[in-house]
């Protein structure tokens, strides 16, 4: 009940924000730590915070800092308008950036001129574990809770009356330059289709140093429609340890 208010007083925030900004006014101006952002007026998670903020995700960023240097290579699956992904690219050797949403997408194509990204590749599909097209329910409250169409039709991914659309979705191993390329640095961020893309990017995961992946409950059981063991089932093989933010604890 009470996630429901919050969620319900998050989208009437939205409408109004999008009110006060005028009808015509599609993106405000961030700036952030020296690098600018047009976000969102209707976003009330990352656009909202990096504009009240003037940053967003301080501590992943500071663990990503740790995991990269100049000569990296980095993947961001559910790069959103960059927040997390452009300060990194300055930092590394090459980047790849892949936004399934095509709203966002422009957004993050903006942010990638405004900061003068030169060594990063940017796709506008899903990613999976074939070639072809998906449904994507493009969120309005929470532009970056955007996903494929759940499994499960629950009201907390449909309160703020989404459109549907159909969106081009590729495995990320035919997305990526060569067999030979490392990661130093994979980060997937994509509302439940994280199962989807890993059986996408099997060779990928062989040559990836650190995989950095959110994990939902809710997104496994009714997004993707997968048990916690078949998630686990396709990662473990080429990793040696995991560990977890929240506990702050490896295993």
């Amino acid at each position: 009940m009470i996630e429901r208010m919050k969620r319900k007083l998050m989208n009437i925030a939205s409408v109004v924000t999008k009110k006060v900004s005028g009808e015509h006014v599609t993106g405000l101006m961030v700036k952030s730590k020296g690098l600018s952002f047009l976000v969102e007026p209707t976003d009330m998670f990352v656009g909202r915070q990096l504009r009240f903020n003037g940053s967003y995700g301080v501590a992943e960023m500071q663990k990503i800092r740790k995991l990269v240097n100049e000569k990296s290579t980095v993947a961001f699956i559910g790069t959103h308008v960059g927040a997390l992904a452009i300060p990194t690219a300055k930092n590394v050797k090459k980047a790849y950036f892949i936004e399934a949403n095509p709203i966002t997408f422009e957004y993050l194509e903006t942010n990638i001129t405004l900061n003068s990204i030169k060594n990063a590749k940017a796709f506008n599909c899903a990613v999976g574990e074939k070639e072809g097209e998906i449904n994507f329910v493009l969120s309005k409250t929470n532009s970056g809770g955007s996903k494929r169409e759940p499994h499960a039709k629950e009201e907390m991914y449909y309160y703020d009356k989404p459109n549907t659309v159909r969106v081009p979705m590729q495995q990320f191993d035919a997305l990526t330059d060569g067999v030979d390329e490392k990661f130093d640095l994979v980060f997937i961020d994509i509302e439940g289709s994280e199962f989807f893309a890993l059986k996408g990017m099997q060779n990928t995961l062989r040559r990836t140093e650190n995989l950095v992946i959110e994990f939902i409950g809710h997104h496994l059981k009714n997004v993707a429609n997968v048990s916690v063991s078949e998630f686990v089932s396709i990662i473990e093989p080429y990793f040696q340890y995991l560990y977890v933010p929240t506990l702050e604890q490896y295993f």
